[in-house]
């Protein structure tokens, strides 16, 4: 048994960590300090209003769902993260805003009361957002 049990299992754990780390196979995303907290902020709001879209669903509210997607996710926010990130983040980005138009227009179209047909094409449309999200965080990591 080794003299120093803890200083042993600390070295592990810091081991473990830094293994896991070196694997993580995700594209590096380097921001200049002043740009990180605003672009993670500007990530979080797109979860933000994913989770009200998804909340205005569950209310069978589609009209309001479509204008949450519209006035949320369609537009980028022109806060100038695109000079920093690589060119398949950026198409990631245009993919996901595109899949936002296109639900809220296949949402704006259901009409009361909605068929199963209607339920069935809207959430496809909103895997069409949620996708894309998936495919750019699986992708990318932000240092």
């Amino acid at each position: 048994m080794p003299r120093y049990p803890l200083l042993v299992l600390v070295l592990i754990v810091i081991t473990a960590t830094a293994t896991a780390v070196d694997a993580d196979p995700r594209q590096v995303i380097t921001l200049p300090s002043d740009m990180r907290g605003a672009f993670l902020a500007h990530m979080r709001h797109h979860m933000d209003s994913l989770d009200e879209v998804m909340g205005q669903l569950a209310g069978a509210d589609f009209k309001a769902a479509a204008k949450v997607a519209r006035e949320q996710l369609v537009q980028g926010s022109g806060a100038g993260f695109g000079r920093y990130l690589p060119i398949e983040f950026r198409e990631m980005g245009l993919g996901m805003h595109r899949a936002a138009a296109d639900f809220a227009v296949t949402a704006e179209a259901v009409p009361t009361p909605p068929t199963a047909a209607d339920w069935q094409k809207t959430m496809a449309a909103l895997q069409g957002i949620t996708s894309q999200c998936r495919g750019c965080h699986a992708a990318f990591r932000v240092e």
